[in-house]
């Protein structure tokens, strides 16, 4: 038996008018006649009992359907089917917002007092009493779909619903078996729907003991909200407020999270325009960060597409540095950890007397022995010349096997990880190791911690976001280990700009303000870039970058086709042959027509 009818619960004093009228009959909750126990109860010894929490739900219910009571009703529907059926109660500790998946018997809320939100009360003698959860049932047993709505607990509910409306007065016992039914209807779909043919509530009763917490980024981005609304006005459930492009300007006053740094990461804040327009995508990705623990996510998809670009507003709008890490098909397990770099100190050699060409001339005998300590007489200039640069290459080569020629410093990817940061990690999909990422696994765990080299215990700071950007079918692209895509929260399969937004990018980077030019360049590049997929050109692009530098290079020149030549059409294909193509084709109608 689940939480929702133990004995405490049975034991709660009945709401009015109904805690009247038992009075009045003795004070008997039971009642063992058969037309009190609804068509589920399918036992030999008959017998409904009233349960408080159904009869003040169902009152409660009431209240929102004649508009006396704050609460609401309603479910969110897709392709037909209802997704979730949602309720907002109303009770002395605060409200109760609450989602039920008919699938797998699943309901996730939460409770809000004032303005702060935290999880469903237990359903337990010290918690909750359940009155909420027995809304629930109650309204999807009157609007319910695919079987969950039941003639017989709707005929009763609205027998009372008319009888306090005052349309259709009932007598007390009638008023009583109506409640009766409702309460058992309700008890065996729950309590006994494995039993049953038709007519259960699926419902997974361990639950009530832990609810699932709605989180306030499940709120905002609307996946629970309802587009149907059947009693009330929702006002946790809200409709979600659809995201809109905006300037990165605007942008930042909403996410920047106030952090201060030393002047040498302070520099690495990105110093984007703030009129750059930031996507619908990226403030996704934006809200997930403020709003959630959310810190590992991908963006997959062509060369211009913006990867980085996005991933330095994602830095700019949160005020974090910006880390740029680079892989290439050798980058291995200890280069993600540490880089190799040259120990510049040891290049400072010490100061030596050495003979100086006129001291081998005048003296080669001299010249040698001031190097050697050792006097070598008679020996010619030819000699001493190959005796003193032997001399001074030995001397070279036993300093060089004591001194310390590289040293070891800790990667881009652990720098940023000791900070709240934005650490891009470029090109993941070059690596010709797959397995090469799992070396990270640690850091991108719940534990967020790792070895380095050294021995050091290095610990990924909570507010650490790392980006993934890469693309996934340009040659020597590899596929990624199973692994490393779990631990992601979120991947985004860009998708290229339209000619539109890359005329609109290309212009607040250029400074251009010619639009119908610009535009048009676009929808060239646009063309280009289909026509090398469509043919499978090897070893060319054509995309933003390309418009950008043709943009550049037109207002250096003031010439679009010349401008197009070593920006656009050279880059589009190794091969003559394709570039005249792309030209004659893509190139010079547009010119012709525009003279």
């Amino acid at each position: 038996m689940s939480n929702l009818y133990e004995t405490w619960v049975f034991q709660q004093e009945l709401p009015n008018p109904f805690a009247e009228i038992v009075q009045k009959n003795g004070g008997r909750k039971a009642s063992a006649r058969s037309e009190d126990c609804s068509k589920y109860n399918i036992t030999r010894a008959k017998s409904a009992t009233l349960h408080p929490p159904t009869l003040r739900a169902i009152l409660s219910l009431l209240g929102m359907m004649d508009g006396k009571e704050s609460g609401a009703a309603g479910h969110q529907d897709s392709n037909g089917e209802v997704n979730f059926y949602c309720l907002e109660y109303q009770k002395t500790e605060g409200t109760y917002a609450l989602v039920y998946n008919r699938r797998n018997g699943k309901i996730k809320g939460l409770r809000r007092q004032g303005q702060q939100c935290g999880p469903l009360s237990p359903v337990s003698a010290q918690g909750s009493n359940g009155e909420e959860y027995m809304a629930l049932f109650a309204y999807l047993s009157l609007d319910g779909s695919e079987g969950l709505n039941d003639t017989e607990f709707a005929s009763h509910f609205y027998a009372i619903h008319e009888h306090f409306a005052g349309h259709k007065r009932l007598e007390d016992k009638e008023l009583l078996r109506c409640a009766f039914v409702c309460c058992d209807n309700l008890y065996r779909r729950l309590e006994f729907g494995s039993t049953l043919d038709e007519g259960a509530i699926p419902l997974d009763g361990n639950q009530l003991e832990t609810p699932d917490f709605l989180t306030p980024y499940l709120l905002s981005a609307g996946i629970y909200s309802p587009n149907t609304i059947d009693y009330g006005e929702f006002e946790i459930l809200s409709i979600r407020p659809v995201l809109q492009e905006a300037t990165l300007g605007e942008i930042k006053k909403k996410y920047d999270q106030n952090r201060k740094y030393p002047k040498e990461y302070a520099c690495m804040v990105p110093r984007l325009p703030e009129s750059y327009r930031v996507n619908i995508e990226t403030q996704e990705i934006l809200s997930m960060i403020v709003q959630t623990p959310a810190r590992f996510f991908m963006l997959a998809g062509e060369s211009g597409a913006g990867k980085t670009t996005d991933s330095k507003m994602i830095a700019q709008a949160l005020g974090y540095p910006h880390f740029v890490f680079t892989c290439g098909p050798n980058t291995e397990e200890t280069s993600l950890m540490v880089s190799i770099l040259p120990n510049i100190d040891s290049c400072t050699l010490p100061h030596e007397d050495w003979p100086t060409m006129e001291d081998l001339l005048m003296d080669p005998a001299s010249a040698v022995a001031g190097l050697t300590g050792t006097y070598p007489k008679g020996m010619e200039q030819d000699e001493a010349f190959q005796k003193i640069l032997k001399e001074i290459y030995q001397r070279g080569y036993n300093r060089a096997k004591a001194e310390k020629d590289f040293i070891k410093k800790e990667s881009t990817i652990i720098q940023a990880c000791r900070m709240p940061s934005v650490i891009e990690i470029q090109e993941v999909s070059m690596i010709e190791k797959p397995g090469t990422l799992t070396r990270l696994n640690a850091l991108f765990d719940d534990c967020a911690k790792t070895d380095l080299l050294n021995g050091e215990m290095i610990e990924r700071h909570p507010d650490t976001v790392v980006i993934f950007t890469t693309n996934l079918d340009y040659i020597g692209c590899q596929m990624f280990n199973e692994s490393v895509l779990s631990r992601m929260n979120l991947i985004q399969h860009r998708k290229g700009m339209s000619a539109k937004d890359m005329a609109k990018r290309a212009m607040e980077r250029t400074g251009c303000q010619e639009y119908d030019v610009i535009y048009e360049m676009a929808k060239i590049v646009t063309k280009i870039h289909q026509h090398l997929l469509k043919k499978q050109v090897q070893g060319g692009v054509c995309g933003y970058r390309e418009l950008e530098n043709w943009v550049w290079s037109y207002l250096a020149s003031g010439d679009v086709l010349s401008a197009s030549y070593h920006t656009v059409v050279s880059k589009a294909s190794p091969y003559p042959e394709d570039r005249e193509e792309i030209l004659k084709t893509y190139l010079l109608p547009y010119l012709e027509m525009a003279a």
